[in-house]
């Protein structure tokens, strides 16, 4: 049995088109269902990958990095590792991981390269990676540099569409006794807190703790170990892995805890459908009182926040100073992105903060003067701080 919760048609958030353009972002249908049998929350349907590939060259891509120092320590203390060892990476997310260990003195490193490699562009994302990354193309680059000591695969894992044959053709590029590091986004957050922003047609699955310490020995591995980094939104989960070539696939461990799993996966959908009400309710009010609403980042977790929630009508603009979005339409309807001078030339009072909290301050610190001045910068988040629904 599967639950599952749908969105109607939801918009491509990584497609840019001009205000005077009559182009808009595409839209699919859009929704989640929970796997009772192992308490995954996933995408139903997928978006078409061809739909995914940045048509932007200047769309960015940001992980979180505070933890990958330590991380780096600990990884060069594992058994049989030393400066001589292997490391291989899946995608440019890798780079600073590597980078830190040729630091160390650790220099016998690769990545695999998306052209000569997977025969894909330069601007190719990490879904058309997965789309060529075949058994027989793993065994290829593992031929071209050799079997891996360490690999690293570093938010990748999330948006995987097929994702044991994922898993299947990444276990190919290790050696027998060799290690793979997965590092992804923890969704409890989200899910406490019934928060619309964690879908993202980009992330097929949502992993907690537990689901992905399930589905790690469901497909054979060995967790060396598995940690939960704490950040402002979304958790990173960080697991050291060995495969182990006489595990029987398939075998989940703790029917328990799916259970709990599937019962708080099935509680994130009712607060989620109660905030779907809500949320535009608090923002109409809002509206009625303070006049123009204004959102700050023009990003996915805007995207998500609107087009769910279906509030396109309250808010008037969105923010971004980001040159290459300035002047164009928001993915989902046709809210203008303006640059942040419009603080100080509407009557704006309401500025919701729709990017990662970690820029949160920065943004405030920048726009003191809006703030002196009775303009009120406030989260889209729950459970951060300056949360709107707290404030107003």
């Amino acid at each position: 049995m599967k639950l599952s919760l749908d969105f109607d048609l939801q918009p491509v958030s990584t497609r840019f088109y001009s205000l005077n353009s009559d182009q808009v972002a595409p839209k699919f249908p859009l929704g989640i269902e929970i796997d009772s049998e192992s308490g995954l929350i996933k995408l139903k349907s997928p978006f078409p990958v061809e739909e995914l590939k940045p048509r932007h060259g200047w769309l960015t891509c940001f992980e979180p990095e505070d933890h990958l120092d330590n991380l780096v320590d600990k990884l060069i203390k594992l058994p049989r590792i030393n400066n001589n060892s292997v490391i291989g990476a899946y995608s440019f997310k890798d780079d600073s991981t590597i980078e830190r260990l040729n630091d160390r003195g650790y220099h016998q490193t690769w990545r695999i390269d998306p052209d000569s490699d997977l025969c894909v562009d330069k601007m190719a994302n990490v879904e058309t990676y997965q789309q060529v990354f075949t058994l027989s193309k793993s065994m290829q680059i593992k031929e071209k540099y050799g079997a891996a000591d360490i690999l690293l695969v570093r938010h990748v894992v999330e948006h995987a569409y097929d994702i044991s044959k994922f898993v299947e053709a990444i276990s190919l590029l290790i050696k027998p006794n060799g290690y793979i590091v997965w590092e992804l986004p923890s969704c409890e957050k989200y899910l406490v807190n019934g928060d619309c922003t964690m879908i993202w047609e980009e992330h097929t699955h949502y992993f907690t703790k537990f689901t992905f310490r399930e589905f790690l020995e469901k497909e054979g591995f060995c967790i060396d170990s598995l940690n939960v980094i704490p950040y402002p939104l979304e958790d990173c989960i960080v697991a050291v892995t060995q495969k182990e070539h006489n595990r029987n696939k398939g075998i989940l461990s703790d029917r328990k805890g799916v259970d709990i799993e599937v019962e708080r996966a099935k509680k994130y959908i009712e607060l989620l459908n109660s905030n779907k009400i809500s949320i535009p309710f608090k923002l109409e009010e809002i509206h009625n009182k303070y006049g123009s609403i204004v959102m700050f980042g023009a990003g996915h977790f805007s995207v998500a926040f609107i087009s769910i929630l279906g509030i396109e009508h309250l808010i008037d603009f969105v923010i971004d100073d980001n040159s290459n979005k300035k002047g164009k339409k928001l993915p989902g309807g046709s809210i203008p992105i303006v640059g942040s001078d419009i603080l100080y030339q509407k009557n704006i009072k309401v500025c919701l903060l729709g990017l990662n909290p970690q820029s949160h301050y920065k943004i405030i610190n920048k726009h003191k003067s809006f703030v002196e001045n009775g303009g009120l910068f406030l989260s889209i988040f729950p459970g951060t701080e300056q949360y709107f629904e707290d404030i107003l």
